[in-house]
């Protein structure tokens, strides 16, 4: 046994279903586990894994509207306005595409029936309200779902770590943590970071410094960092169990095929740099990686910057 904080689920459930009305109020009686970390560092792969272990929902999609920037936790700190939330959670949140957004969650005319329950907790209690708020959209297809908690993957909820923690007191924070150049090499091929490998990792570092220290302040039992090399290849069942334990489950037939299935260094692209990275770049690419990263260890942050070594060279590498 991992420890006593387990809970124990009598049977499987099949295909989870979009979410359902509630109209009579039930709640999740689970934490919730928020998964963050810098774009592109695991965080939507970890929280799948959790996610297939039916005490818990994983959306299809990041919610964003609770700790992006103008979401919930600055709506509760008073750093955002009602008014440029209601635009983010009926808006950008919403639909960001057909396979990305709320929308793929629950309907608008729930969102707006929440709205003014939410305007009239601000006055009184706003972290208070903030969380009502969150559990009024997220605990209903959670419930539908035949599960009794949720999960939330937006890679800003380090970021937001201290914010969290005071809107859910009994949330876990996982940081998810990926060798920076594997981060870099991916985060170039989206619109919304760097464009150049090298302003990629000053990307990185910049994010994951800020990561680390919104999490400086959290008590220990509610933030676990994993790095992702590390689970998926070089101490796979050891970094299992840590996370079981961290999160408070036994380990499930569903959670164990998803981690034996899914879980692997093909999947997480480990060492996908060595691929991707143009030879004429290689040397000075690894030189600047080298140094953030000496300056991050040298923080005492809990990173390895040799991690994305582990495939180089192998099979196991992949530029996909």
């Amino acid at each position: 046994m991992l420890g006593t904080r387990f809970v124990r689920l009598p049977a499987l459930r099949g295909r989870r279903q979009q979410a359902s009305p509630n109209p009579r109020g039930a709640r999740t009686t689970l934490p919730p586990i928020f998964i963050g970390g810098t774009g592109r560092s695991g965080t939507t792969i970890t929280a799948r894994l959790l996610g297939s272990h039916p005490a818990y929902y994983k959306a299809p999609t990041e919610s964003r509207f609770i700790s992006a920037a103008g979401g919930l936790c600055d709506l509760a700190a008073g750093r955002t306005t009602l008014a440029a939330f209601q635009e983010g959670v009926l808006g950008r949140w919403f639909h960001r595409g057909p396979t990305r957004g709320l929308h793929l969650v629950l309907g608008s005319g729930e969102i707006e029936a929440a709205l003014p329950i939410l305007a009239e907790g601000l006055h009184a209690d706003p972290w208070a309200a903030a969380r009502n708020f969150a559990r009024r959209l997220l605990d209903p297809p959670a419930l539908a779902a035949g599960a009794q908690g949720w999960i939330e993957d937006t890679p800003a909820n380090t970021i937001a770590a201290r914010k969290l923690l005071r809107m859910f007191p009994d949330m876990r924070l996982v940081h998810s943590v990926r060798d920076g150049r594997d981060v870099a090499s991916s985060v170039v091929h989206f619109d919304w970071g760097p464009s150049d490998l090298d302003a990629a990792l000053d990307w990185w570092a910049r994010r994951l410094e800020r990561g680390f220290r919104a999490c400086d302040r959290l008590p220990q039992d509610r933030v676990l960092v994993i790095q992702l090399e590390d689970l998926v290849l070089r101490d796979r069942q050891r970094q299992y169990a840590r996370l079981l334990e961290f999160v408070g489950l036994d380990d499930h037939p569903m959670m164990g095929s998803f981690f034996a299935d899914v879980m692997d260094p093909r999947q997480a692209h480990v060492g996908r740099w060595a691929n991707d990275v143009p030879s004429e770049r290689r040397e000075a690419f690894e030189a600047r990686y080298a140094r953030l990263a000496a300056d991050i260890v040298a923080r005492g942050r809990p990173y390895d910057s040799t991690a994305g070594d582990a495939a180089r060279g192998s099979t196991l590498t992949t530029s996909a």
